[in-house]
């Protein structure tokens, strides 16, 4: 079964809210775990792994906490994953072709590889502005009033 980690949804789910603050004052970490329903010590450990990568910073002290290092429009979902989850590999085959005899003929190999550089491709394209101009887009029409998503919505547009 294919399925996104909880750290991945989590670690994506702080970085977007980070990208939509504004104020460019850091947001306290217990603020984001309280808001966006991630346990403290989980998102610790996430935004531990993401400062390292150099993704956020953590500024210590009571008006303290976490921002981002770079511009969102700068930050890919791909840098993301990669950074909490390693390489996006669908496959042990795709990773060691020369571990398969059925390499050059198989043709399932040559369908996850199609599928795994469309996924690369997309989570390249897609970027914290995007989902950060969406994120914001869905929380004015839930406080107006809510509205059902039109069947074909995408991120992968304009």
């Amino acid at each position: 079964m294919f399925r996104i980690s909880r750290r991945l949804d989590y670690g994506l789910q702080v970085m977007i809210a980070l990208a939509g603050n504004t104020s460019g004052r850091p947001i306290p970490s217990a603020q984001l775990s309280e808001s966006l329903n991630i346990p403290l010590p989980f998102l610790h450990q996430i935004a531990h792994t993401l400062m390292q990568s150099g993704l956020i910073k953590a500024t210590p002290g009571p008006r303290g906490g976490l921002r981002l290092n770079h511009p969102p429009k700068n930050i890919t979902v791909l840098k993301i994953a990669e950074v909490l989850e390693g390489p996006i590999c669908l496959t042990p085959c795709l990773e060691d072709t020369e571990d398969c005899p059925r390499n050059e003929i198989c043709t399932s190999r040559l369908m996850w590889e199609e599928l795994q550089n469309n996924i690369i491709a997309y989570l390249s394209s897609t970027t914290l502005e995007k989902l950060a101009a969406y994120s914001e887009l869905m929380n004015v029409r839930s406080a107006e009033q809510p509205v059902e998503e039109p069947q074909n919505a995408s991120l992968s547009e304009g």
